[in-house]
């Protein structure tokens, strides 16, 4: 969890049942980072990707395109430069390409062998710039409730998507920017959609994501932070989930903080309860 500049953050990734009866290691990674612009502004970087089930090095891959986003957003953010174009993503996505080839070449492997899906998101106090390339989904919230940036992509049959080690990768390659603050964000792989997001109407479940947020915020500041995330984890791997899919999940929840008082705050008495987990179930059922 991270509450620089007043963001709260948690994140978890969770081996599905197929998976862990299979005695495979989760194949989905994900990242945040706080990261500094020239005018000592932050930004808050998401990342997360899920390997391709059929992809020997799926984690590998997946563990090389998260470090390769936050490296390159790194850089950019450290330029004096008001670019926010969607077209810079392009650039990203070329060396990353770059890095999991000389990965593959190492190994021995066709690049392939290291296929995965990716989201970002780069989040500053009055504009944000999203990337996906895959399923899985990312979803803000606002006063009108929780939408999706992108609709999770799929190929020309089931379960089939697209990875960023695609030779047309580019062409399939979404951004967008927005000249808006973000209060809250998600970032969910595609073993979260059933639950998530509603596939007749193509919009994000707004029972999922309510209760999260809700809890996320009111979580107290001084409690532990591991225990924040170990009832993510417990909510992910719980049966209420499992029975839902066999997928591996991946979920990140970003919160931006109100501004702290500026009157001292009442002390309470007793030390607060640390949160026990996450809604059980998952609301209302997802179509």
């Amino acid at each position: 969890m991270s509450e620089n500049d007043r963001w709260r953050v948690v994140q978890a990734s969770v081996a599905g049942v197929a998976h862990r009866h299979s005695g495979i290691e989760c194949q989905d990674v994900c990242a945040t980072q706080t990261l500094f612009m020239t005018d000592d502004k932050s930004a808050l970087v998401l990342v997360a990707a899920d390997g391709a089930g059929s992809a020997v090095q799926a984690r590998a891959g997946a563990q090389l395109t998260c470090q390769a986003l936050l490296t390159e957003c790194a850089n950019w953010l450290a330029e004096a430069n008001d670019d926010w174009q969607p077209m810079v993503a392009s650039c990203w996505l070329h060396r990353i390409q770059a890095a999991l080839t000389q990965q593959a070449a190492e190994a021995g492997l066709p690049l392939r062998e290291f296929a995965c899906t990716l989201m970002g998101a780069v989040i500053t106090s009055d504009q944000a710039l999203f990337l996906q390339i895959g399923d899985g989904a990312i979803v803000i919230g606002s006063n009108d409730g929780y939408q999706t940036v992108f609709w999770p992509q799929s190929g020309q049959y089931p379960n089939e998507t697209w990875f960023v080690t695609d030779p047309n990768a580019t062409s399939h390659l979404e951004c967008i920017t927005l000249t808006e603050s973000i209060a809250e964000i998600a970032l969910l792989t595609d073993g979260l959609q059933p639950l998530a997001l509603h596939y007749q109407n193509r919009h994000a479940h707004e029972p999922f994501f309510r209760p999260m947020f809700q809890r996320l915020r009111d979580y107290p500041e001084n409690a532990s932070s591991a225990a924040l995330t170990q009832a993510l984890e417990q909510f992910l791997d719980s049966p209420a989930v499992n029975q839902r899919t066999h997928d591996d999940k991946t979920l990140i929840l970003a919160t931006r903080l109100a501004a702290p008082e500026t009157v001292p705050a009442i002390p309470m008495e007793g030390e607060a309860a640390p949160m026990t987990g996450l809604r059980d179930d998952a609301g209302d059922e997802a179509l």
